[in-house]
């Protein structure tokens, strides 16, 4: 079971470029090759060779199967021989196992209500905020039983308030029931410092850059510490409001160029020229 980390330990520059690195595996990669920077729309034939590509996500055969289409506005993409569409703009998806930054917008007694920058809003049950021993330990109450103690706070929902920003993990979604939350785990938990920011979810693979090149390069010239999630939410942490400020912008750029290509290096020199214009250590 992951342990719960506290402020000090979500400050730790190092420990969230790492954590991005590994956190987006499943993210698709804008490669900056021909494909990638291709600009499609619904119904753009992107293929007649179907003997050799084969309909990836966003993307369908016409009618007698002798094309591939696009279903979105986004970026061509082929992988193998799949032919991919990524959207340019989208909802977040939930799915078991992301990492989102959440915010509690409602509580009653049994649960908290919390807006994850998806389609509907996610539940955190009081039991889910607190971290529990590997062996399951007795916390006062009935009977002796070891592992069927309960603590108090398993019971209300006095830890959180409502405009509180949280770092949670989805443990459950589909179609029928509405996401459910924990904020037990590494990163997990209430965050009481910092900004946080929302761009497309969809452009997020862009903020990070191939193997995490683009944030890594962000984090070093902007002297920030950087947590994104794929609900296309970023937290940020700056030495000053300068270098927050710069960092935003920043931010904002990528999400509006995150269709062309050399992004990386154009952003390097973007920040460097703006910091020496600010005066910007």
């Amino acid at each position: 079971m992951e342990n719960e980390t506290n402020n000090e330990d979500f400050d730790n520059a190092d420990d969230i470029d790492v954590k991005v690195e590994g956190e987006f595996e499943d993210f698709e990669d804008v490669e900056d090759d021909q494909d990638s920077r291709d600009v499609v729309v619904p119904g753009e034939v992107l293929t007649e060779d179907t003997k050799n590509f084969l309909p990836g996500r966003g993307t369908i055969y016409n009618s007698d199967r002798s094309k591939i289409i696009s279903l979105n506005i986004g970026l061509k993409q082929v992988k193998k021989n799949y032919i991919n569409v990524i959207p340019l703009r989208g909802f977040y998806t939930p799915r078991p196992g992301d990492k989102v930054i959440a915010l509690v917008v409602d509580k009653n007694p049994v649960k908290y209500k919390c807006d994850i920058n998806a389609k509907d809003f996610g539940t955190l049950k009081p039991k889910n905020t607190i971290k529990r021993g590997k062996m399951g330990s007795f916390r006062g109450g009935r009977g002796g039983d070891r592992g069927g103690g309960y603590s108090r706070d398993e019971n209300n929902t006095e830890k959180f308030d409502i405009g509180d920003i949280l770092i949670v993990k989805i443990l459950s979604a589909d179609r029928l029931n509405k996401p459910e939350l924990t904020t037990v785990g590494k990163y997990l938990g209430k965050r009481n410092n910092g900004i946080v920011i929302t761009i497309d979810p969809p452009k997020i693979p862009r903020v990070i850059g191939r193997n995490g090149s683009m944030i890594k390069m962000l984090k070093d010239l902007t002297k920030s510490n950087i947590f994104v999630t794929q609900n296309g939410r970023i937290w940020i942490k700056g030495e000053n409001i300068a270098h927050e400020r710069l960092l935003i912008e920043s931010i904002q750029k990528i999400a509006m160029e995150a269709h062309t290509v050399g992004l990386t290096d154009r952003m390097q020199e973007y920040v460097m020229n703006e910091k020496k214009k600010r005066g910007i250590d």
